[in-house]
C-alpha cells in the first residue's frame, strides 16, 4: 500500500496502525518503491488528535476515504495522485500529533488559549518530524522526499529543518499558520542547495484566520507577521503565491489545471477542498517543467499579493454592486 500512517506522542513516534516501532515498518515500505518514486510526508493544523477517533486525521484528510463526509474534508492522498499500490506515484506518509486542546481547562490552568499551547508545542513535533524524515534519508539516500502542511502544520514542518543536516526537497505550506521571523530562523544559513524550497500559498480569503492566529500565538518579535498576511520571509528558497488571486487564478488554468472559483468570502479550507487545487500542488511534487520555484517567480504578477483584508471589505457591498460588476470568484475592483 503507498500510504503508511504516523503518530507522533509525547513518547515518541509510532505506526498509527499498529502502534509498532517506525524504523522496520518504514523500511518495508521504501523497499517495495520503484526508483525515482518520490515520498510526501503530510502535515495536518489545529483541532485534530491522532488518538480521538473523531479527530483521527488518519481516518479524514489521510484516507484514500474520509470516514466522514464533510464540506472540509477532503482525501489528500488521493487529491495528490497517490493510490493504494505501491507504485510510481510514491508513498505518502500522513504524520498525525496531537492538535487539539480543552478552551477551559487551558484559561483555567494557564490563562491562555489552547492554541496558544499547542503553537509552543508544536516544535516538539516539529523534532520528531525530524526523526522521520532521517530515518527516510538513512533507509534510502537517495529518495526524493517533500512535504505538505496545512495551517499550524507549517510550524511543525518548518521547525523540523534546523534538526536536520539535508532538508527536504520541498515544502508546500497551505495558509501557513507562523510568523516570518520564526520561519526565516527555522530556515536558518544553510547553503542553498541543502535548503529546501518552500511555497507558501496564501488567501485574502484566509485574512481572519491569519488575523486570529496573529491574536493568539505567541509574538517572538514585536514586528512579527503571519506568513499569509503580509509577513515578507526574506529567502532565496521561499516564494509566495496567492491562490485567490485572480491573475494567479487565469494562469494556474491557462495551465491545464481547472482551477475553479472560491464561492467563500472566508475560509480556512480552500486550500484543498477549492476544485482544481490538489492539481497545482501536483504539478510541483511532479517536478513538472514550469513549476520550479525560480521558473514561478518569473511569471509576471505571480508572486505578487493583493492587499490585506481586500478580499474581506467586498463580503459586505450590497448584491446589487456585486451583480453589477459581474464577479463570480468573489473579488471585486477597489473603491478608492
Amino acid at each position: 500500500m503507498s500510504y503508511y500512517g504516523v503518530t507522533a506522542t509525547n513518547e515518541g513516534l509510532r505506526s498509527a496502525r499498529t502502534g509498532r516501532p517506525v524504523a522496520s515498518v518504514l523500511a518495508r515500505h521504501l523497499e517495495r518503491l520503484p526508483r525515482g518514486a518520490k515520498v510526501t510526508v503530510l502535515i495536518h493544523g489545529y483541532q485534530y488528535h491522532p488518538d480521538t477517533k473523531s479527530d483521527d486525521p488518519h481516518r479524514l484528510l489521510f484516507a484514500f476515504k474520509p470516514a466522514v463526509s464533510c464540506w472540509k474534508i477532503r482525501s489528500w492522498s488521493n487529491g495528490l495522485g497517490f493510490t493504494r499500490r505501491a507504485d510510481a506515484n510514491g508513498l505518502c506518509i500522513g504524520f498525525a500529533w496531537p492538535a487539539t486542546g480543552s478552551i477551559a481547562k487551558s484559561y483555567l490552568t494557564t490563562g491562555k488559549s489552547p492554541f496558544h499551547g499547542i503553537y509552543v508545542k508544536a516544535t516538539d513535533f516539529g523534532r520528531q518530524l525530524a526523526e522521520l524524515l532521517d530515518m527516510i534519508r538513512t533507509i534510502d539516500p537517495e529518495r526524493k522526499v517533500d512535504l505538505v502542511a496545512h495551517s499550524l502544520g507549517a510550524r511543525v514542518a518548518l521547525s523540523s529543518l534546523p534538526h536536520l543536516d539535508r532538508h527536504p526537497e520541498r515544502i508546500i505550506l497551505l495558509g501557513g499558520a507562523e510568523f516570518d521571523s520564526e520561519a526565516r530562523r527555522f530556515l536558518g544559513d544553510k547553503p542553498a542547495d541543502r535548503t529546501a524550497h518552500v511555497y507558501s500559498f496564501t488567501a485574502r480569503s484566509n485574512d481572519i484566520y491569519d488575523a486570529a492566529f496573529g491574536m493568539f500565538a505567541p509574538r517572538t518579535a514585536p514586528t512579527a507577521m503571519p506568513i499569509g498576511s503580509g509577513g515578507v520571509v526574506d529567502h532565496p528558497n521561499w516564494v509566495n503565491i496567492q491562490i485567490d488571486r485572480a491573475q494567479v487564478s487565469d494562469w494556474i488554468n491557462a495551465q491545464g489545471i481547472p482551477l475553479r472559483p472560491v464561492h467563500r468570502h472566508f475560509c480556512h479550507w480552500s486550500f484543498y477542498t477549492r476544485h482544481g487545487a490538489f492539481g497545482i500542488y501536483r504539478a510541483i511534487l511532479d517536478r513538472k517543467p514550469g513549476w520550479d520555484l525560480e521558473d514561478l517567480r518569473r511569471v509576471p504578477g505571480l508572486t505578487e499579493q493583493d492587499p490585506r483584508w481586500s478580499r474581506v471589505r467586498t463580503a459586505f457591498r450590497p448584491r446589487i454592486l456585486r451583480r453589477f460588476w459581474g464577479a463570480t470568484d468573489g473579488s471585486f475592483p477597489e473603491i478608492a
